[in-house]
């Protein structure tokens, strides 16, 4: 099947073209901040650079997130566009899980990480198991203290990657010590053809098309969302 992966839910975007088992292209580049919208010129100029054309694609696999919230709707919106036009489904994808997609070794847990806007952490839990990405827990949101316990009380070898965690890095390594290895280079950045990858598996389940279900994987209400609901309660008093 030829599917295209799109994410821009961080600093680096990534999409990627697959034809079955063929990677045909699969790029990174920074869009943040506000460079979101370098996406479709880019995205047509790597068909070009192949001799691939757009409408040859069977799907379009999209990162849902967790991640910037406005980088996701950014993504979803890309991506919905170009479902549309070409009029060939949609699903979208875990961020975090097409992060853990990185990570080959059958013998480690895998947690990727993205960054929260209020100081906490995305996280969710992996592991390779025949071949496949089994989810161990679902993205959730974290507190790093109740992270490094919760993986901690695992007593297993973990990987942890993600991008731009240095800070996070440095306080898991003072509690996990040589439990924890991190991701190296771009382990830590979404690749789009694996996240392709992923979304033909999904579409595999059962043939459902998210073009107008897809939605942003939001863990906690948006800041708009509770200033709505505040000043509701203040004309209703």
């Amino acid at each position: 099947m030829r599917v295209l992966g799109i994410d821009t839910s961080s600093k680096t975007g990534a999409f990627g073209f697959i034809d079955g088992e063929q990677v045909v292209f699969t790029e990174q580049v920074k869009i943040r901040p506000g460079g979101s919208e370098k996406i479709p010129a880019l995205l047509l100029e790597a068909f070009m650079d192949v001799g691939r054309k757009l409408d040859e694609l069977e799907l379009i696999a999209v990162g849902v997130g967790p991640g910037s919230y406005t980088g996701v709707r950014v993504g979803l919106a890309i991506a919905k566009g170009m479902a549309f036009g070409l009029r060939i489904p949609l699903v979208g994808v875990s961020t975090l899980q097409a992060l853990a997609t990185n990570i080959q070794k059958c013998s480690v847990l895998i947690c990727p990480l993205a960054k929260s806007r209020k100081g906490e952490v995305y996280a969710g839990l992996y592991q390779k198991h025949e071949g496949f990405l089994e989810e161990l827990a679902p993205p959730a949101i974290w507190k790093l203290e109740g992270l490094a316990v919760a993986l901690q009380e695992k007593e297993r070898p973990v990987i942890i990657l993600g991008e731009d965690l240095e800070e996070e890095q440095a306080y898991l390594s003072s509690i996990l010590k040589a439990q924890a290895s991190y991701g190296i280079g771009k382990e830590n950045l979404v690749d789009g053809a694996r996240l392709a990858r992923l979304g033909w598996v999904e579409w595999e389940k059962n043939k459902e098309n998210q073009l107008y279900t897809a939605l942003p994987l939001y863990l906690r209400r948006t800041e708009a969302e509770v200033r709505w609901e505040e000043r509701s309660c203040r004309v209703d008093v």
